[in-house]
């Protein structure tokens, strides 16, 4: 066999090759295309604010982007069970032991529940609601089809507490004259919360911020000129509860 038949029958092998994986790529846009897209456009309370024992309803827009009709679209994931979500009491014909509804291709509708607002949202702060709509006959994006909202439950209040170490003994927690002094922490209310404040540590790395409304809070940290974090974000979340005492931690190192 000359070298140039050797050459020929890799290139043909090589031309087999791709004309059999042609159709497994046709295969899969073809199964793609028939199928829908429910795509959550917007998800609301219909107050800003509650008290707990409120009747509380959210509403959904649900838009159906792909080519085909979505069929029985329904809740079928979520839930933290997090002591302040919504406590459902009415589905709206689209919870997960409902039949659920037809979108058409193209078209968009409503869907709301109605639920109870908890009284652990007094202690976080806020009531909230998360869940996963799909179709019976299948999703062709996965990404866009969650609904998430909250709304505030304003007046409880609690304390943020933290603290800044350098682990000299690098045993993974802060011992007596590990603290680190100055280092300068912003609180700003996410949300609803209009509060924006600060502390620094003291001489043993610690600080405390009390009579927080309960809520999520971005926290902002500036180590002082020579050392940097380690562990624990320059910003970053974190949670206070009513009648409760957070915590934030940060480990510090030298700054090379």
């Amino acid at each position: 066999m000359s070298k140039f038949t050797r050459v020929r029958g890799v290139a043909a092998i090589a031309a087999l090759s791709a004309a059999a994986v042609l159709p497994v790529a046709s295969t899969t846009a073809s199964a793609a295309s028939d199928q829908p897209n429910v795509h959550v456009q917007a998800t609301r309370f219909d107050k800003y604010v509650y008290a707990p024992g409120d009747s509380a309803v959210v509403v959904f827009t649900l838009r159906n982007i792909g080519p085909v009709d979505a069929k029985n679209v329904k809740i079928v994931s979520g839930g933290s069970g997090d002591s302040s979500e919504l406590d459902v009491t009415d589905w709206g014909g689209v919870g997960h032991l409902d039949e659920g509804i037809t979108i058409t291709a193209g078209q968009t509708v409503p869907a709301k529940l109605r639920g109870t607002v908890p009284e652990g949202s007094f202690t976080a702060g806020n009531v909230a609601f998360s869940g996963g709509f799909s179709a019976s006959n299948g999703e062709s994006d996965d990404t866009n089809n969650y609904a998430n909202a909250r709304a505030s439950v304003p007046g409880g209040k609690g304390t943020l507490t933290g603290l800044s170490y350098v682990d000299g003994n690098q045993n993974g927690r802060k011992d007596p004259g590990e603290g680190l002094a100055n280092v300068r922490v912003t609180v700003v209310g996410l949300y609803d919360i209009e509060l924006v404040t600060s502390a620094t540590t003291d001489a043993n790395g610690e600080f405390v911020i009390p009579d927080l409304p309960a809520g999520v809070y971005e926290t902002r940290v500036r180590t002082p000129e020579g050392w940097w974090l380690k562990y624990g974000d320059p910003v970053s979340n974190a949670g206070v509860r009513a009648g409760e005492r957070s915590t934030v931690v940060y480990e510090a190192e030298p700054r090379i």
